[in-house]
């Protein structure tokens, strides 16, 4: 029995030995940026293979050590394709595994495994190389990291330089933010999640042959409702060329604005959208049929149901329909409609009201006739954008 049990605890402890000699990426992040890495047999031109295995060596982490025991010692059922191989497991693990050097790719997925990463490699026009490693780590709080390297042939050695990321200001810290090393092409590509993941912002950033320089933005195509009624409606037809985000509230949720080109002159056509329960819909419209009277803070009096952080957007149609349109956490809380009523001589008689949202009676009522506390100035910065369709995210 005890001859059993000592290679038994021998195991264990190599192989707890083992997985503590793996790095975390906050370990990584701690130290990469000063090290200085040595490349073995790098030379002029090393792929990525060569330059990930020296990353490893100097700072390990379990899943780089994962996908350089694929490319040493291939699994059963991996898939080539000249240089490249394939990797996929559909079963309980659910992972798949790229190293493609012509590409200069190699990445590493699972739908179970904390432990995620993705590499990448540039050529310099002075003959350096560039190798960017995103690490992801699921955990909460997720634990996301890019390395980013030049290797210098002259001394075969990798050093940290600042990345895109680096260089990246977030506006809106509520904001998620991701980026894609690419399998194919140059460019680098960072992501922005706006209001509740319904849309998405991406920057684009062209590799020039030394550095990546920003490009253009692009927006995910979505489908909005005119205050929530009616057929969706598709914003890429609606003509709009640029985009602002704007924090009404100043608590970090944005509100996303588009505008039509009016280098012609005349008024601009401004369209804003927030999310409402599970749509996006139009909180204010300034065009040819709607004018945008502004936005403001409803001043709160004695028992009534709102507190004076709530903003409002106040639009007004051709034919005398005013939408109030009540933003809490630059999402919609509840909007109101004040239509006006036609007697039978054509003349108006009143007015009729409809609640939609989450709101009441009262709240309706009141909205309809509170002070205003401040009125919140809407002069956007505005941007170029394009639109993709969903599926090109």
């Amino acid at each position: 029995m005890k001859k059993i049990l000592l290679p038994i605890l021998m195991l264990m402890f190599t192989i707890s030995l083992s997985a503590q000699n793996f790095l975390s990426n906050s370990e990584v992040s701690e130290t990469f940026r000063t090290k200085t890495i040595t490349v073995k047999n790098g030379g002029e031109s090393p792929n990525v293979v060569t330059l990930l295995q020296a990353f490893h060596q100097a700072l390990p982490t379990w899943v780089v050590g994962e996908v350089m025991k694929q490319y040493k010692n291939p699994m059963p059922g991996t898939k080539r394709n000249g240089s490249a191989l394939f990797y996929e497991d559909h079963n309980d693990d659910d992972f798949y595994i790229t190293i493609d050097p012509k590409n200069g790719y190699v990445c590493f997925s699972s739908q179970t495994d904390v432990d995620q990463m993705t590499a990448c490699v540039w050529r310099r026009t002075n003959g350096h190389r560039v190798l960017a490693i995103s690490l992801y780590e699921q955990h909460d709080p997720v634990q996301n990291l890019l390395c980013w390297f030049d290797y210098d042939p002259a001394t075969q050695t990798m050093k940290a330089e600042r990345s895109p990321m680096d260089n990246y200001k977030n506006k809106f810290q509520t904001i998620a933010v991701s980026w894609a090393l690419p399998q194919k092409g140059t460019d680098f590509e960072i992501t922005e999640y706006y209001t509740y993941k319904l849309f998405k912002v991406h920057r684009i950033y062209k590799w020039d042959g030394m550095k990546h320089v920003y490009s253009r933005t692009t927006i995910s195509d979505f489908k909005y409702k005119l205050f929530a009624e009616g057929d969706p409606l598709q914003a890429s037809k609606q003509g709009f060329t640029h985009y602002a985000l704007v924090d009404f509230e100043n608590g970090g949720y944005p509100v996303l604005c588009l505008k039509k080109d009016n280098s012609n002159g005349g008024a601009p056509n401004v369209l804003v959208v927030a999310p409402f329960k599970n749509d996006i819909i139009s909180v204010a419209i300034n065009d040819e049929c709607d004018v945008i009277e502004g936005f403001s803070k409803p001043k709160p009096q004695s028992g009534e149901p709102w507190t004076g952080e709530e903003v409002v957007a106040f639009t007004r149609d051709m034919e005398g329909v005013n939408y109030f349109v009540v933003l809490k956490e630059n999402a919609v809380s509840y909007l109101v409609t004040d239509t006006p009523d036609i007697d039978e001589n054509g003349n108006r008689s009143g007015f009729t009201k409809n609640l939609m949202g989450y709101g009441s009676k009262a709240e309706s009522e009141n909205i309809l006739h509170a002070d205003v506390a401040k009125l919140i100035t809407f002069d956007p910065k505005w941007e170029k954008f394009e639109f993709i369709p969903e599926d090109d995210m």
